[in-house]
């Protein structure tokens, strides 16, 4: 399951290296806490992905990728830019620590919804999202997945 996740994680961050648009990497932290990684594809939409560790009770390293579409609203607020909501569709890939699947793998389509802040110097997005995961494999549950972080756009 490691090795799935770090290879998976890896592939899309070389093929990010050769792209021609922007490149974002960082941090997010809640449930789960890793590192984060987005690229934007033009037109407001990204993928995003992330190779972190839950902090919940059952699960242990996950990996999530997501397809975005941004700015799908802007809210102007008292500052020099908006704050930008975006939301998509992705999968996530949880290895499960505890219980009855123990050492398993939870896999399930995620719907991320969340906002963005970016400002320009220095070349930082700050963002927060909830996302639901309806997994679907070892066995059909619900979870909630919550953060807030920021990347460095290159």
């Amino acid at each position: 399951m490691k090795k799935l996740i770090l290879a998976s994680m890896f592939f899309l961050l070389a093929h990010a290296s050769f792209a021609r648009e922007e490149l974002q990497l960082g941090v997010i932290l809640g449930a789960p806490t890793g590192m984060s990684a987005k690229l934007s594809l033009g037109n407001n939409r990204s993928v995003d992905a992330a190779l972190a560790y839950s902090l919940s009770k059952d699960l242990g390293l996950e990996f999530h990728a997501d397809y975005l579409i941004e700015k799908a609203q802007s809210f102007y607020i008292n500052a020099p830019e908006p704050l930008e909501l975006y939301f998509g569709i992705g999968l996530r890939l949880a290895e499960i620590d505890r219980g009855k699947y123990d050492n398993d793998v939870a896999i399930g389509p995620r719907a991320p919804v969340g906002v963005t802040y970016t400002i320009s110097n220095p070349n930082l997005q700050f963002f927060g999202e909830l996302a639901l995961i309806l997994n679907v494999v070892p066995d059909t549950d619900v979870d909630l997945d919550a953060g807030l972080g920021v990347r460095y756009r290159f």
